[in-house]
C-alpha cells in the first residue's frame, strides 16, 4: 500500500520502519561502543576502531532518516547497511558472536526498506 500524500499533513512512518530505525540505533550505539573497544585492544584497532566508529555515526543518521522519512534515507540504507552487513559477516567468521545481532538487524532493514522505498519518494 502506497502513502498518502494529504497536502499540510505529515506522514508517519509505518510501525516496521519505527521498529527497525530504533533497532538501527541500538545497534549504531553498540557499534560506538565496540569500535572504542577495539581502539583500546590492540595496535590495530587503532586503525579499525575509527572506522567502526563513523560507520556507526552514519548509521545513526540513517536511522534518523529512517524514522523522519528522508528521501535520502532510503538510499544510504541501502549502502551503508549493506556495508554493514558484509562487516557482520566478517566479524562472525573471525569469531565475534555478538555480530549476530548487527547482521539480523541490517538484514531485516535492507529487506524491509526495500519493499518500503515509496515512503522516501
Amino acid at each position: 500500500m502506497a502513502p498518502s500524500s494529504t497536502y499540510g499533513r505529515r506522514r508517519s512512518p509505518p510501525l516496521g520502519i519505527k521498529i527497525l530505525g530504533i533497532l538501527a540505533a541500538i545497534s549504531a550505539i553498540f557499534g560506538i561502543l565496540g569500535g572504542l573497544g577495539t581502539m583500546a585492544s590492540s595496535p590495530l584497532g587503532i586503525v579499525f576502531g575509527p572506522l567502526g566508529i563513523i560507520l556507526s555515526i552514519v548509521q545513526l543518521v540513517v536511522a534518523w532518516g529512517l524514522l523522519t522519512l528522508k528521501p535520502w534515507a532510503w538510499t544510504l540504507t541501502m549502502v551503508v547497511f549493506g556495508i554493514d552487513l558484509l562487516v557482520g559477516c566478517f566479524n562472525l567468521l573471525l569469531g565475534n558472536i555478538g555480530a549476530i545481532f548487527g547482521i539480523v538487524v541490517a538484514s531485516l532493514l535492507l529487506v524491509y526498506v526495500y519493499n518500503k522505498r515509496d515512503y522516501y519518494r
